[in-house]
Parts: C-alpha cells; structure tokens; sequence
C-alpha cells in the first residue's frame, strides 16, 4: 500500500531537486519493508560523487559519528564510510542520513535502498525505512538540507523540500533539526500497552500499520486483519474497554474472581493522597482513576513530596 504526498513537477532551478514523495505503508515492489522513497534528481550533482567532494565525508562524520555503525552493501560496521571513501553518490548518502537522524531521536530503522530510475540521468529513487511516517518524512527533509549543507557554496540548494515535509525551522541545523524530530517522536510514541503489543507482533512476524495520530493500529492484512487500540481490539466490548478503564472497579472485579490485587485508596486531595501512601507504606503508585494509554501513572514514589507531585500529575 502507498500513499503520494505530491505529483511530480518540472526540473526546478538547483543542484538537487525532489520529484517526489511516497510512503509505503506494506509490503512493496522494493521491500517487505515499510519505506519512504523519494524521487531525487541530483542534477549537476550527479558528476559529483563522494569521492570528488574533498573533506565532505569527513565533516558529515563527525557530525554524525555513529554512521561507522552502518554496514551498508559489506555487512559490516564501517562498510557505509568505505563506500563514501570510494565513491557514491548524494542520494545515497541521504538514504543513510536519513536513517541516522531517526536512530538519534529514538526510533529504530535501519534497512534502506537507493536505485537509480532506468532512462533517468542522475534521477534516483532513495528509500528508507521509518517507525512513524511524520518523523520519517521530516528525517529525509533534514538528511537532504544536511547533505545540501556540507556542499561547497556553487552546488548549495534543494529545491521542492515541500514535497516531502514543512518544516518549522526557517533555516535548517543539525541541533534544531534533531530538537524538532525528537519532539514530534516523542509526541507521537505509542503508549506502554500499544507499544508491547506490537513489539510482541513483530516477534512473531505479523505486519502492522499506524491508523491514526494517536494509537489505532492495525495487525495483519485481508482475513486475518485485527484493529487495536491500546488494550482494546475490534473483539473488545464496548462494556469491557469501560470497565478497564475505571481502574477502582477493575481491582474490585478482579479481587471478587480472586485475583491478587493491590491495596490501593481513592483520594481527591494532597493530604489524602499523602495519608494513603503513609498507610499504605512507600514505595507507591499514583495514577488517575479514569484513564488509559498509561498516562497520568507514576511508580516507585517514596516521600511525601513525590506522592504530592504524583498526585498532581494525575
């Protein structure tokens, strides 16, 4: 399955121009994969590949030291910089970048491609993988500008950026890229519970896909296809996902079945949450009593000054 972000335009002024963007959301023409891919025409920058650009691999280096991590076509750490060493070309590095910058805000990606288009001159299609398709597209933007930026100043530019992501930023760098990336990744990380289920899914090699901004997911694909949505899946009642989330009557069915519960009091103010937890004894948990996606929660709290925050978190 794919989604286009945009069609395809006239060569536009500048070294480097994207055609366009495509996310795959499943199994594609390319991969098993979930990818990115983006149509970049290198243009001029074609005649240029790493290996011509003296001092470029270095800088792009330390910026991102953690590229000797990536093996690239040899399998092995380091095997990315031997092929800058030897030669290849921006797009490619832009596949690599853009893999890095998600890996440094959290995510974890590591599979990619770069081909050239067959009758295309310097055109090429970069593809990566992502976790989430806005960090994933946004990732490809900054990789380009980043590449862009470590050009001598005559082959500077990348024009239809757009294309892929708008970025905040009026003008790109690295430390101001990663603040965005890393914010937009944290505010749209699943919580605890959609977050084990699909790591327990991808042990067991079922494919899943993100539905929405929060946490619709879906599992599996045709027949065997299942929606879930935190702990809740298109099996769940209505009157089950109710109960779950009312965390005081949850305990109370759970310990008349005879399951083992925790003590645990309802309160409605700082002194009473504080005299609870002194009854009940520290370390405690605050979390609110109508709530799901894990939010609210606070373990391990041992103070009356903790308990207060928790309590105020909640």
């Amino acid at each position: 399955m794919k989604s286009h972000n945009t069609v395809r335009n006239e060569r536009a002024v500048g070294p480097m121009d994207v055609r366009e963007a495509t996310i795959y959301r499943g199994p594609h023409l390319y991969s098993q994969t979930p990818m990115i891919r983006i149509q970049l025409d290198l243009g001029t920058l074609e005649q240029y590949p790493t290996n011509r650009l003296p001092g470029f691999a270095e800088k792009l280096t330390r910026l991102l030291p953690r590229l000797d991590r990536h093996g690239c076509c040899y399998g092995e750490a380091g095997g990315f910089l031997r092929r800058m060493a030897e030669g290849t070309w921006l797009g490619h590095v832009a596949e690599h970048v853009a893999l890095e910058l998600q890996n440094m805000v959290g995510a974890d990606v590591a599979r990619g491609k770069t081909r050239s288009v067959a009758g295309e001159k310097g055109v090429y299609n970069v593809m990566y993988a992502y976790q989430d398709e806005e960090v994933g597209l946004l990732a490809g933007r900054f990789a380009l500008e980043l590449v862009g930026s470590l050009l001598p100043p005559e082959l500077h530019g990348v024009s239809n950026l757009e294309k892929i992501a708008v970025s905040s930023l009026d003008a790109f760098d690295l430390a101001g890229g990663l603040d965005v990336l890393r914010s937009l990744h944290r505010d749209r990380a699943f919580g605890p519970t959609t977050a084990s289920l699909i790591k327990e899914a991808e042990a067991r090699g079922i494919p899943w896909r993100r539905l929405d901004s929060s946490s619709l997911v879906q599992l599996g694909y045709g027949k065997h296809l299942r929606r879930i949505r935190a702990g809740c899946s298109t099996l769940t009642s209505e009157i089950a996902a109710e109960i779950a989330s009312d965390k005081d009557l949850t305990c109370k069915l759970l310990h008349e079945a005879g399951l083992p519960v925790p003590r645990s009091f309802i309160v409605e103010d700082v002194p009473d949450a504080v005299r609870a937890a002194r009854r009940l004894r520290f370390p405690v948990v605050t979390k609110p009593v109508d709530g799901n996606h894990g939010r609210g929660v606070n373990i391990g709290l041992v103070s009356d000054e903790e308990v207060t925050w928790g309590f105020l978190q909640a």
